[in-house]
């Protein structure tokens, strides 16, 4: 990178440069370069399989899925509004939430069937589909929330992952994977407690969720 960088190219291409790095000289690096392209200003292209690089370093991302071009636009364009289901499940970590789902009044806003949450009106423009139709619905950790289930209501906690800031809490709501739901540290939710989902739309300024057909 230091022979490259002194000889003042106007175009630099890392491909996967901190690979071999252990995860806190990663970081030390990752900002040394972000540093260096300010101070440069060369156009910088930067391949990598990190989404963390890729959101923290770029001004633009190109998302390449098989050699196709998924999405371009920035790290929050990509993030809040992506353009396939392919890049919504690339993009965050933990992972965007895929639920099945059943188109119930299409509209330039949509009102929404699915089994783990029920009838929601949610702001994603399906005008050109027709009721009735399936969707796949994404929606982020971070816009989900739990409360105790009344009874044998809700999905089962199956697992709480406590990270000091935040906890991730697992749940089985009979689908392939676990859904995953990003809490507030002092949650107190177990392994086996049964809790009721709610999308939070006012935690975000962008939309809650996403839907394929």
């Amino acid at each position: 990178m230091g022979r490259a960088m002194a000889r003042e190219p106007g175009i630099l291409l890392f491909d996967e440069p901190l690979s071999n790095l252990d995860a806190s000289l990663r970081v030390q690096m990752r900002n040394e370069i972000a540093r260096l392209h300010a101070r440069l200003r060369s156009t910088m292209i930067y391949v990598t399989h990190d989404q963390v690089e890729a959101m923290t370093l770029a001004d633009k991302i190109v998302v390449l899925n098989g050699g196709h071009v998924e999405q371009v636009g920035s790290p929050r364009e990509l993030y809040e509004r992506p353009a396939s289901r392919f890049v919504a499940g690339f993009l965050g970590s933990p992972r965007m939430n895929f639920l099945p789902a059943r188109l119930h009044a299409p509209g330039e806003t949509s009102l929404v069937d699915t089994p783990v949450l029920g009838m929601a009106t949610l702001p994603f423009d399906s005008s050109k589909l027709a009721a009735d139709a399936s969707l796949s619905l994404g929606v982020r950790p971070e816009h989900l929330s739990l409360k105790a289930a009344s009874g044998a209501a809700g999905v089962v906690v199956i697992g709480v992952e406590y990270l000091g800031s935040e906890t991730y809490v697992h749940l089985d709501t009979g689908q392939d994977e676990p859904l995953i739901c990003r809490c507030e540290v002092n949650t107190g939710w177990q392994a086996g407690d049964r809790v009721e989902l709610q999308l939070e739309s006012t935690r975000s300024t962008c939309s809650t969720a996403t839907a394929w057909h």
